[in-house]
């Protein structure tokens, strides 16, 4: 469970840090936006909605952070809920647990880059490069087979430790 954990606590910390280090960026360059900016953008990656009010420049937080609380308390309720699977019993769902926590941490980890980008964008008032819809979506499909990895090596060690007690 070591792994799991190191693991659970680097990719909260990532997400964390990269969501705010984002809405720094952008508290301290709020100024140098113009009186009209874009915020959102079309299917061609530029602008199609604009916004005068500034508060609108902090979308992509109010996103963010919403979806990193979203999947944070569905971990914890992953972690708590004693039968998981209907047909398992209670000891044979702790490798489901270890999955629905490692997913809700890729995606929590998979969000905090997409808003980051996107408030990147929003700040420099740059286009969006539709490109990087693809490499979130290669992340993911990278990320998802190595934590269910993670996650079986963490079940298998678990029950060897269990056998080894017995």
């Amino acid at each position: 469970m070591k792994l799991f954990k190191k693991f659970h606590i680097a990719s909260n910390a990532l997400a964390l840090v990269l969501l705010t280090v984002f809405l720094v960026w952008t508290i301290c360059t709020l100024s140098d936006l113009p009186k009209k900016f874009g915020m959102h953008y079309g299917m061609d990656g530029n602008f199609d909605i604009y916004s005068e009010n500034r508060i609108m420049a902090f979308y992509p937080f109010f996103a963010g952070y919403g979806l990193f609380v979203i999947f944070s308390l569905l971990s914890f309720a992953a972690s708590k809920i004693k039968k998981v699977g209907g047909k398992y019993k209670e000891g044979e769902t702790e490798g489901i647990r270890i999955v629905i926590i490692f997913l809700c941490d890729m995606l929590k980890l998979c969000w905090a880059v997409f808003y980051a980008f996107w408030s990147f964008h929003v700040i420099h008032q740059s286009r969006w490069h539709f490109i990087i819809n693809r490499n979130i979506t290669i992340c993911l499909a990278i990320a998802l087979p190595l934590y269910t990895t993670i996650a079986a090596d963490e079940i298998r060690k678990h029950k060897i430790r269990k056998q080894e007690k017995s």
